[in-house]
């Protein structure tokens, strides 16, 4: 019997790790934040090993927050402009539809905590609890949790471990409802956002390590696509927005630049103004899809 793991590595737990997000030490920072990842990941291809003999697959994501936080550490700048307004999430109204734009919301929410940006991210927590409760585990959301929101907003290292541990929340609830689908779809929904403020923040100063970063996440694309297909029949909105992936990553592998990169090499791919501009262009069509604007 085949069994898939869906990891998204928002599950990286402790004030330890955490900490990793505090505003100094920067290249340290990102260093140790994706040790932790590796460390996950090798414990993940560990726990395989372990269940060979039900060819299980492990599928690993980073998170909104890891994401944002690479972003960050490459130098993006707060542009308040770039995220969605939260007075939109009252049109939400299946399924689908609130859980990618929770994770949209939940993407704003990362770029906001980094940038201590207080109030805004105070507002999209709000905004992810009320789409939670509408998808039937806001209770996750409890008054204490959110209390220890609003009681640390200036303190980015202790706001990073509440969102973390509001994720790890919400995973063991769609695991243990049969609804991991919906992470899926929210996830999906937080790296459209992640990659459009990166690409529109690099548009605004054309800074190559942001350049990079966004290369570096377009090779989150394979595993994405993977887990959409797995659970294409949850829903029936999901091929279309394969679909749309799927020609973003083929048109990012037509580029000559990743066609040639040596994977062996240490060096990020980069990629020409022109060719950011094509993946940003597609990503910002993807994202007004899924806003419904």
């Amino acid at each position: 019997m085949s069994r898939k793991i869906f990891t998204p590595l928002l599950c990286i737990a402790g004030a330890g790790i955490f900490a990793l997000f505090a505003c100094h030490h920067e290249n340290a920072q990102e260093n140790n934040i994706m040790s932790a990842a590796d460390s996950l990941a090798k414990a993940k291809a560990a726990a395989a090993t372990a269940t060979a003999d039900q060819d299980s697959e492990v599928y690993l994501l980073p998170s909104p927050l890891l994401i944002a936080t690479i972003f960050k550490n490459a130098g993006l700048s707060f542009y308040p402009d770039l995220t969605t307004k939260t007075k939109d999430a009252a049109q939400f109204t299946t399924a689908y539809d609130r859980a990618v734009n929770m994770g949209i919301y939940s993407a704003d929410l990362s770029y906001c905590v980094l940038n201590k940006q207080s109030q805004d991210a105070t507002n999209y927590l709000n905004t992810v609890q009320s789409l939670a409760d509408k998808m039937g585990f806001g209770s996750v959301f409890g008054a204490s949790m959110l209390n220890r929101f609003k009681s640390n907003l200036d303190n980015t290292d202790s706001l990073a471990q509440i969102i973390g541990d509001l994720q790890m929340g919400t995973d063991t609830y769609l695991e243990a409802n049969k609804q991991k689908y919906i992470g899926v779809l929210a996830f999906t929904g937080a790296w459209v956002e992640s990659m459009y403020i990166g690409s529109k923040v690099y548009e605004k100063g054309k800074n190559s390590n942001v350049s990079a970063r966004i290369s570096e996440q377009m090779n989150i694309l394979d595993n994405l696509l993977k887990l959409l297909h797995k659970n294409e029949a949850a829903d029936s909105k999901i091929p279309d927005l394969e679909k749309d992936l799927q020609g973003l990553q083929n048109t990012y592998g037509a580029f000559s630049e990743v066609k040639n990169y040596n994977p062996d090499s240490d060096k990020s791919i980069s990629l020409t103004p022109d060719h950011i501009d094509q993946v940003s262009k597609m990503i910002s069509d993807l994202r007004t899809k899924l806003l419904g604007a």
